[in-house]
């Protein structure tokens, strides 16, 4: 990309697994926030060439075996894999008035983290998940009533999904100034639709998260008539 545009700022690839895409849009808003770039893309590819990477999905009991992702619904029995490739022209918002570009959305704040060690590679932690969504909270500098959907990871397994919304509720509890009611927030995951795209997944959220914005409406989470019942969604 930048050989092709002629762009001379830091030119990264960035291999965090699921969390690639959005790692490259925090990575991309730091290099903006220093001012040692103008604007920057950021974003993730994701596409199956070769079987192999099915293949070890597969071995791995990893899959779907009913290619359906049930993001927070009763029944969740894995991922559905899932191609896909997105970017974001990101620019300082000043910048991006002064030069009258179309604003699709403000990033107000960015934060990684990692689960550290787990019960398993391939569990994920929800007092790190707490601790990054909480980080990004603060440094936003909003109230978490403020907040009034939240485009999850969401990957439609049995254990994952109720980690994140545990995750999500500490984080929410940790910085609301007072108990917020439940089902105050909404919540949703675009892998229902099509699929984890991996590198790509953040980006699909993101882009999911402006049309929304644009569009007015919430998109339907799919699969999830019935909910997953290791979710409390009435406490939460």
């Amino acid at each position: 990309v930048s050989f092709v545009f002629d762009l001379h700022g830091p030119s990264l690839a960035v291999d965090t697994m699921c969390s690639a895409s959005l790692t490259a849009i925090h990575l991309a808003c730091e290099h903006l926030r220093a001012g040692g770039s103008a604007m920057a893309l950021a974003g993730g590819t994701n596409l199956y060439l070769h079987p192999a990477n099915y293949v070890a999905m597969s071995t791995a009991g990893m899959l779907s075996p009913d290619g359906r992702c049930r993001s927070f619904g009763a029944d969740a029995n894995g991922i559905v894999p899932g191609e896909g490739v997105g970017v974001a022209l990101l620019k300082p918002l000043a910048r991006a008035l002064a030069d009258g570009d179309p604003i699709r959305g403000c990033i107000l704040a960015t934060a990684v983290n990692h689960g550290g060690a787990t019960n398993g590679y391939t569990v994920p932690s929800p007092a790190a998940q707490a601790a990054l969504v909480a980080a990004a909270i603060r440094a936003a500098g909003i109230a978490p009533d403020t907040i009034g959907y939240v485009e999850a990871h969401g990957t439609g397994t049995v254990l994952g999904d109720p980690i994140e919304v545990e995750g999500l509720r500490q984080a929410f509890a940790a910085t609301a100034a007072q108990p917020l009611p439940p089902g105050s927030c909404a919540l949703g995951s675009v892998k229902s639709a099509i699929g984890h795209l991996e590198a790509a997944a953040g980006i699909a959220g993101l882009t999911r998260i402006l049309l929304q914005m644009e569009n007015g409406l919430l998109t339907p989470t799919l699969h999830a008539e019935r909910e997953n019942p290791n979710i409390d969604f009435d406490a939460t």
